[in-house]
């Protein structure tokens, strides 16, 4: 029982140490470079190199599709802003910013666009 108790001791010394020692000479801890603002950042997968992507939303202009954008990005669902082509096959000009998510998270996004 004497053994245990002095083993709990060294224990709690060495974490007091290893605190102390991690923590800078203003009394501040060291940043961790690895953490990040969102914690779920670093469980989400890699996204699959050939996943299809799906326009759920087009503007004529970029402010109220970045601010679409921001709405999604909220939701953690990846998103982007692409500026559609000169022309058409036939010569229509085309104008409009579109906004595309991976083809799996439209339905999320469709239901954030419904709400704004």
């Amino acid at each position: 029982m004497v053994k245990l108790f002095i083993y709990l001791l060294l224990f709690g010394v060495v974490l007091y140490i290893l605190s102390a020692w991690g923590k800078r000479p203003g009394g501040t801890p060291m940043p961790n470079p690895l953490a990040q603002d969102k914690p779920r950042q670093l469980l989400r997968a890699k996204p699959h190199p050939r996943e299809v992507w799906f326009q759920v939303y087009e503007t004529e202009t970029i402010d109220e599709a970045r601010s679409l954008q921001a709405r999604i990005q909220e939701e953690e669902v990846e998103c982007i802003i692409y500026e559609q082509g000169k022309k058409d096959i036939h010569g229509n000009e085309l104008k409009g910013i579109g906004i595309a998510v991976p083809k799996t998270a439209s339905r999320i996004a469709q239901n954030i666009i419904a709400r704004h």
